[in-house]
């Protein structure tokens, strides 16, 4: 996988392993981070810079949780436009597990 691209998954996973207590590792925002990598694959327009609801525990801590892991993800989705190939593709499919194929596709 392109450097820049698997630099930004490893801190978006950093911020996950940070906030875990918070929900962060869970299945709902691990698949709300597979669909921001399929919409990134195929080209989906976004309004990078968007708030996005991790679904994190409605705990203290929670909003600057969720703006940094936004803030991390939109980057990840910005890499992934930039720098994708079709060799990436193909593991950014097998990485996003949660998501659907067809979420990849242009």
């Amino acid at each position: 996988m392109n450097e820049s691209i698997r630099i930004e998954i490893q801190k978006f996973e950093d911020l996950q392993k940070k906030y875990s207590d918070l929900g962060a590792q869970d299945s709902d925002s691990e698949a709300l981070f597979h669909m921001l990598i399929a919409r990134a694959v195929s080209k989906d327009p976004a309004n990078v810079g968007e708030a996005i609801d991790w679904d994190l525990y409605d705990d203290e801590g929670r909003q600057a949780a969720n703006d940094e892991m936004t803030k991390q993800g939109w980057k990840v989705y910005v890499a992934v436009q930039t720098y994708v190939t079709a060799t990436d593709i193909e593991e950014l499919m097998r990485y996003c597990w949660r998501a659907d194929p067809e979420e990849f596709a242009p």
